[in-house]
């Protein structure tokens, strides 16, 4: 049976992308990548990663990308902190009656559930 490994999420800025989804997934950035972020020094190929190294779980890469196509580039179905998740720089776009629709800084549209 086959499994997700891991999810790349494209975008225009990792320094800001990264911690975005870092607080949305709820999963840390990997220890050498925080450290890049800080010190803003990514190599231009290298990407963020979301997650732990080896541990069999999920992984979310976050990849700067020359050219992007237009909004909607991912879609994930979210559970968390609503307000944490705004305060890390969502907006809603629209609400509905078991989610609310909402866009990350670059404008991808995601769902948070309730």
């Amino acid at each position: 049976m086959a499994n997700i490994h891991s999810v790349v999420i494209y975008c225009r800025d990792p320094y800001v992308m990264g911690p975005f989804w870092s607080v949305v997934t709820g999963l840390p950035i990997f220890p050498e990548d925080q450290a890049a972020i800080e010190a803003r020094s990514l190599a231009p190929d290298e990407s963020v990663l979301l997650g732990r190294k080896d541990d069999g779980t999920l992984h979310v890469w976050i990849a700067q990308a020359e050219e992007l196509l237009p909004v909607g580039r991912i879609h994930l179905d979210i559970r968390g902190d609503r307000a944490a998740i705004l305060a890390a720089g969502a907006t809603v776009v629209r609400e509905q009656e078991h989610w609310t629709v909402m866009a990350d800084p670059e404008g991808n549209e995601f769902c948070l559930l309730r």
